[in-house]
């Protein structure tokens, strides 16, 4: 061999050397991650470097970044980040778009390396990232699919086996040449055959011997035949139907059991137009059983921050979840989950279409259909494209996410509108929105939760357009009162009540011109502190029930004719009428009048509908009849009375309670954010004794007996609790002097009574006890 011929296979010698010693990785599995946002993609082992591809989905404009403490862990050791590509380490990084792709390198891993962790400094862990492609070596911790039907059928852990819809013990467990024998609780044995071309022969008991394949992948693979089935399970809307999940959340780190011991199921409630949850508790292992009341096929969130998945759950069906998060896979098993395992490996896009901040005033509404359009078009593309790759897909799958595109654009065009000047949604796109996302909605009607968002939308918009203006229904009610004897009016309310429509003709004139939107701001600011305003808030409250009963009324009529000028069923029309009555108790806190439970009995016919209105009716009556007077904490106006300066008035409020530090809560029973911030008063008063605290409430708008229903419902009570509902002109006035623009506000009074220019909102405890510290 001559020396050319001698340097030419040292060379390629060398070259399959550093072939051999690069190992790259293309089909990426992860255990748990505290960042959902991040995705590794991409692994490369060089001999001289490790790189990793991360995928990063965040908002264009926010900052993100990487510190040089970035490493990897494996075999015990840390393999430092040693630089990066698009961005420049221990530098914040503004997102340009959405989406961002970079790569990180680090010291060289070995490339025998089977899975590493990725940590950083301030917390981040995304654990347990392997390739997909490598196949368990044994039969622990690892979860098998029928070839033949493609479901996922076992799953072995060391001392458990998951099989028909149930987490079993194992008895028994024996292996000769890499096969194996299992004896479970129940005396089954499972035997797991030799693994032979990546596949096992798994005998369960007396069934028949059925070919596996281990799951490797995050989800459930594609199953191996297509399922043409249509439609989703309609039980008519049953009360007191169910579903039931039965469930093992495996091998949770401690910052996700720091999250609580429950497991929680979030469910859109359509006649209440709010999402309620349902809980179970988990054992020391993360097993559970959810049996929890289902209306129909709906989206459910699954365990929301724990996990970021939504699914459809049918009534009167049993399922199985299981949530590894250390080898970071979800799975469902039972009867018929294909779906729920499609929506798990193939996700639906999350389009939430919104006019920003910046935008109002500058988009029109037709640009922003043009905008949905596109998104919904995208998301069809995407679609289409994954059939491509996917063509066994089951069409429950394809007509699950083509609706929820239809319904995501109906949702996103009707909240639009509070981002357009005076509500100002033309001809052609509100047509568009009734004749092909309203007619064309998807049954059942709870099968997406932003379809509650939509109803409540869209007829809003259609009713506020057929009653006109607000101030003149109000008008109109009060005077037709007046003229019934039911009420009396003095001068100035009636000319009150007719100079509030022409200020209000001409605030909305004024919106829609050509200005920033601070300056609309400032023009509605004005027109709330008006002292026209004012007088109409005192009026209001003055007139109490018989205003509020007359127009709900008025308001349940329009909402009829709304709905058969619309065209829809009676199933709909019968939800969205329950919707209004739910509404209204709500608003109130308080019972229908009979008038308008006699109306809601003759209208409604669906069963469940009518059981939602007067479970909550009933609620509101058995709490109306709690006595909550004797406790001290209702205040009498007295001390105040022909007091009108707001900062004397706030003053003599809080005299009693010199020496000690005043939380202010300024809130109103018509105000969402408000009650929710109260139903957590007990957990505030118990995170704050150490501070002798007086809580001080004064209610905005609020008529008496629902004053009194909030707080008993929320049990805002204790030796520390005073409560006022002051006149309209004299809450005005505090709030005038306070400058309160919203509610609830909440401000800090310190022991001499001085007003505290903080932030003392108590729906972030910790931050407010931090505060209270330093105060000591």
């Amino acid at each position: 061999m001559n020396k050319k011929t001698i340097i030419t296979a040292l060379l390629t010698l060398a070259a399959l050397t550093v072939q051999a010693q690069t190992k790259v990785w293309d089909n990426i599995v992860m255990g748990y991650a505290n960042a959902p946002i991040i995705n590794v993609n991409r692994v490369a082992l060089y001999a001289d470097r490790t790189d990793v591809s991360l995928h990063i989905d965040y908002r264009k404009g926010r900052q993100m970044g990487f510190s040089r403490g970035t490493a990897l862990k494996a075999g015990g050791k840390d393999y430092k980040v040693t630089g990066a590509t698009v961005i420049k380490l221990d530098e914040p990084y503004t997102m340009p778009e959405d989406t961002l792709n970079l790569t990180l390198t680090f010291e060289p891993l070995p490339v025998t390396t089977q899975r590493f962790d990725f940590t950083s400094p301030d917390g981040l862990q995304l654990l347990n990232i392997r390739n997909a492609n490598s196949l368990p070596e044994d039969i622990t911790n690892t979860y098998w699919r029928n070839e033949s039907t493609g479901d996922w059928m076992i799953g072995i852990t060391p001392n458990h086996v998951i099989y028909k819809n149930k987490v079993w013990d194992i008895v028994s467990q024996t292996e000769k040449k890499d096969a194996y024998t299992l004896t479970i609780n129940d005396g089954t044995i499972i035997k797991v055959g030799k693994m032979k071309k990546g596949q096992r022969i798994i005998t369960i008991g007396k069934e028949k011997p059925a070919t596996c394949s281990p799951i490797v992948t995050a989800a459930l693979p594609d199953y191996p035949t297509k399922d043409m089935r249509k439609g989703f399970v309609d039980n008519g809307y049953r009360t007191n139907d169910s579903v039931t999940i039965i469930g093992w959340m495996k091998d949770m780190p401690q910052q996700a059991w720091e999250r609580g011991k429950e497991f929680s199921v979030g469910i859109e409630n359509i006649f209440r137009d709010k999402e309620e949850s349902s809980y179970a508790k988990m054992d020391s292992l993360g097993r559970f059983t959810l049996k929890m009341p289902i209306l129909n096929s709906s989206q459910v969130f699954l365990d929301w921050g724990r996990t970021s998945n939504s699914t459809l759950l049918e009534p009167g069906k049993t399922y199985f979840l299981l949530y590894d998060f250390m080898a970071g896979q979800m799975l469902w098993m039972g009867d018929d989950v294909r779906l729920q395992n499609e929506l798990l490996a193939h996700p639906h896009d999350w389009n939430e279409d919104r006019i920003a901040d910046k935008e109002e005033g500058k988009v029109t509404a037709m640009q922003f259909k043009v905008r949905t359009d596109a998104s919904r078009a995208a998301s069809m593309t995407k679609l289409q494209n994954c059939l491509t790759q996917h063509p066994n897909l089951s069409q429950r799958y394809i007509d699950y996410l083509t609706g929820y595109y239809l319904t995501d654009q109906g949702e996103s065009m009707m909240q639009a509108r509070f981002s357009i000047p005076g509500y100002d949604l033309p001809k052609e796109y509100m047509d568009y929105v009734g004749n092909e996302l309203w007619k064309k909605a998807c049954k059942p009607y709870t099968l997406y939760r932003d379809f509650s968002t939509f109803i409540r939308d869209y007829l809003n918009h259609l009713r506020d357009q057929q009653l006109g203006d607000w101030g003149e229904l109000f008008r109109n009610t009060a005077l037709r009162l007046d003229q019934q004897g039911v009420v009396t009016l003095t001068d100035d309310e009636r000319e009150a009540l007719n100079q509030y429509v022409a200020m209000r003709n001409q605030l909305e004139a004024g919106v829609k011109n050509d200005i920033s939107q601070q300056e609309r701001d400032s023009l509605i600011k004005a027109f709330n502190s008006s002292e026209t305003v004012t007088a109409l808030n005192a009026l209001i409250k003055r007139l109490g029930k018989p205003l509020q009963d007359e127009m709900n009324l008025t308001g349940y009529r329009q909402t009829m004719e709304v709905l058969d000028s619309v065209g829809c069923d009676r199933t709909l029309r019968d939800i969205s009428l329950a919707r209004q009555f739910c509404r209204a108790i709500n608003e109130s806190r308080g019972p229908l009048p009979d008038a308008a439970v006699n109306m809601m009995e003759q209208e409604v016919q669906l069963p469940s509908a009518k059981a939602a209105v007067m479970a909550l009716q009933n609620k509101y009556l058995e709490i109306q009849q709690r006595d909550i007077t004797k406790s001290g904490i209702l205040k009498s106006n007295n001390d105040v009375a022909n007091m009108s300066d707001g900062e004397q008035i706030l003053r003599k409020l809080t005299e009693p309670y010199r020496g000690r530090l005043v939380l202010l809560d300024i809130w109103g029973t018509w105000c969402g954010p408000c009650k929710a911030a109260l139903s957590h008063s007990q957990e505030e008063y118990e995170r704050l004794k150490d501070y002798n605290l007086v809580y001080l409430y004064l209610a905005n708008r609020s008529p008496e007996d629902g004053w009194k229903n909030v707080i008993k419902e929320y049990n805002v009570t204790g030796e520390n609790v005073v409560h006022y509902n002051l006149p309209a002109d004299q809450q005005s006035a505090v709030e005038h002097f306070l400058q309160v623009h919203s509610w609830p506000t909440y401000k800090l009074i310190d022991r001499d009574g001085k007003v505290l220019d903080v932030n003392a909102d108590p729906r972030n405890l910790e931050s407010l006890a931090k505060l209270l510290d330093q105060m000591k």
